[in-house]
């Protein structure tokens, strides 16, 4: 009896336009899905090249955050509308002052942080990414779903970052490094990294909707 379900469930999921309903277990995945995130925010991946007697070496070191991974795990895992929910909360939650769950703090005047641009576009990434994987588990469409979610997080991040720098004054050496350092030195990163946690949600998205359904 208990095959029986799983099977009807595993094929209702795959139908079109079929959402994961609202429950206790959805709200519970949504809750932790917004905390790994912030785990996400304060954890750091330390990426080296190890290039002896080079003078170059320190522009080739630095400390990756998986933030944006995170992202496309929570769009593959939950779909449009409750990956968009938990990205909302998550930023609504940021710019409550009692939750400095950003990087450099929170609360409303975050919005006029350099890279507030790139925690806003969050929520395009998921709802492309998402829309994109939408009953499709191909590699290919994952791998889209990726590539879309990534690009769109760098460039509005990159643009709304420049719009602040310009409106601070800043020098365009400074934007120019900036955008260097936070975007084209991490972005091939970023895609491997969220491939494999797109690769891992969908996976873990057919189990949790067996168990919540």
């Amino acid at each position: 009896m208990m095959n029986k379900r799983i099977k009807e469930e595993i094929k209702k999921f795959h139908k079109p336009n079929v959402r994961i309903k609202f429950c206790l277990g959805t709200i519970a995945i949504v809750l932790f899905c917004i905390l790994l995130l912030i785990i996400a925010t304060f954890s750091q991946i330390k990426i080296n090249f190890n290039v002896p007697q080079s003078s170059i070496a320190s522009y080739l070191q630095f400390e990756y955050i998986p933030q944006i991974p995170v992202v496309l795990f929570i769009a593959a895992l939950l779909g449009e509308f409750w990956g968009l929910v938990t990205i909302l909360l998550y930023i609504i939650l940021g710019l409550t002052p009692m939750f400095p769950v950003y990087a450099l703090g929170g609360g409303l005047s975050y919005v006029f942080q350099y890279n507030f641009g790139y925690i806003f576009a969050y929520l395009f990434a998921v709802l492309i990414s998402a829309k994109v994987m939408k009953n499709n588990n191909s590699v290919l469409k994952m791998l889209l779903a990726v590539i879309y979610g990534v690009l769109l997080i760098h460039i509005i991040g990159i643009i709304y970052m420049t719009i602040i720098a310009l409106l601070r004054h800043d020098s365009w050496q400074f934007i120019t490094n900036w955008i260097y350092y936070q975007s084209l030195s991490k972005i091939l990163y970023d895609l491997v990294f969220s491939f494999i946690a797109v690769l891992i949600a969908r996976g873990l998205r057919k189990i949790l909707w067996v168990l919540i359904g």
